[in-house]
């Protein structure tokens, strides 16, 4: 897979943070997981995503450290 398809497709597009973020409190609301809106360097719009430190997959074959809290 190219950068441009891990980071973009597939994920919902948002045309502007404001609209990003009010997702994101929707998905916290409904109990969810934590999520913050980000702009996206391939399509210019915005996805969202786990806060960092919160994201429960593996990256490049590594697992994410945990966080202590």
């Amino acid at each position: 897979m190219t950068e441009e398809e891990v980071a973009c497709t597939g994920k919902t597009r948002f045309p502007t943070r404001r609209a990003a973020k009010r997702r994101a409190n929707q998905i916290r609301r409904e109990g969810g997981p934590a999520m913050r809106p980000y702009g996206c360097d391939f399509c210019l719009h915005f996805h969202i995503g786990h806060r960092p430190g919160q994201a429960t997959y593996m990256r490049h074959g590594r697992p994410l450290k945990e966080t202590l809290t």
